[in-house]
């Protein structure tokens, strides 16, 4: 509790100035198994080694680094995105090759990561420009999933950052349990950690004069979904009307399609949620846009049900050199 306390205290000693007219781009994406070819004893990650199942050799990590990096670059048309959202990403080291040894180098990325007790050893990160995004604190919201039945989960990324206005911005970067065994079965597992992260939003409303939250990530749920509606208490965004400050929105619900295809439908899985101060105009920070990205390259088509669906790196365990089983997400900021 001391440490909560000490950690909110200095990260509210950052002032406001007056509005600006400049944008930014966010992004989200669910990498879809960035993991490197090296065995990790402590992890199960054997299947993602060039003796693996995968037989993920060298090469078709090279790709894949180059293949996400292409996603981030496309997110926006004249520069690179302020924060990019990552899941799905196995250590530092992947982190480190994406944002030096790829075609982001020139954007500058700095990150941060989790190191999460997750079995198969994935975490979350998040990437900043500091031209956009200064952090001054940074934490891992450890969630227990043992009183509800499940194991090891990956943490929830908290980072306290300034924009460029001044503004304080607090960033959530999930990756919520599966669905895995059944929607209802595994539904107390995510609502645990949507309390997870309801729980630090609160301390931050708590203290925060004006807060700025943004919520991202793949949270297994979505907009309507109870992990989401009930949990978080998220409501949802109406166009033209005002929520509060200290209330959480989610911004994807009126949008076509989603993210993620299963059995030929789309779902909304992967999703955007703020504080109210985004969306109700009346801050110097306000959402412009939101988007699921369905670029031609990152779709193929959808033999078995119609239509398209995500262009994945393998297709069962056949290697087809596709991005991700996700498609990415991005917001238009301004400030």
């Amino acid at each position: 509790m001391k440490r909560l306390l000490l950690f909110l205290i200095v990260c509210n000693l950052i002032p406001l100035t007056l509005c600006s007219q400049q944008r930014m781009t966010v992004m989200f994406l669910n990498s879809e198994n960035l993991f490197d070819t090296e065995d990790d004893p402590l992890k199960d990650d054997d299947d993602y080694t060039p003796d693996g199942i995968y037989h993920w050799t060298r090469s078709r990590y090279r790709d894949k680094l180059d293949a996400v990096a292409k996603i981030i670059v496309a997110a926006d048309e004249d520069q690179a995105p302020a924060l990019v959202g990552l899941c799905e990403v196995e250590n530092e080291s992947v982190i480190t090759d994406l944002t030096a040894h790829s075609a982001l180098r020139e954007a500058g990325y700095r990150f941060i990561m989790t190191d999460s007790p997750d079995r198969r050893g994935i975490d979350v990160a998040l990437l900043y420009r500091r031209s956009y995004f200064r952090p001054v604190c940074q934490e891992s919201l450890r969630v227990n999933l043992k009183p509800y039945g499940g194991g090891s989960t990956r943490d929830i990324l908290h980072v306290t950052g300034v924009l460029e206005n001044l503004d304080t911005l607090d960033v959530y970067v999930c990756h919520w349990p599966s669905r895995y065994g059944g929607v209802e079965q595994s539904e107390p597992l995510r609502m645990c950690a949507s309390r997870r992260v309801r729980a630090s939003v609160d301390s931050v409303f708590n203290v925060r004069r004006k807060p700025y939250i943004l919520i991202m990530g793949d949270l297994n749920e979505g907009p309507d979904d109870p992990a989401v509606r009930q949990g978080l208490g998220a409501k949802p965004f109406i166009k033209g009307a005002q929520a509060g400050d200290r209330e959480l929105v989610t911004v994807m619900d009126r949008l076509e399609d989603g993210s993620y295809k299963y059995d030929g439908e789309w779902d909304k899985y992967d999703q955007f949620i703020m504080s109210g101060s985004f969306t109700n105009g009346l801050g110097c920070t306000e959402l412009l846009g939101a988007e699921y990205m369905s670029l031609p390259f990152l779709l193929t088509d959808d033999d078995g049900y119609g239509g398209v669906k995500p262009f994945r790196t393998y297709n069962g365990r056949r290697y087809q050199g596709g991005f991700s089983d996700h498609l990415p997400i991005k917001i238009v900021v301004g400030f």
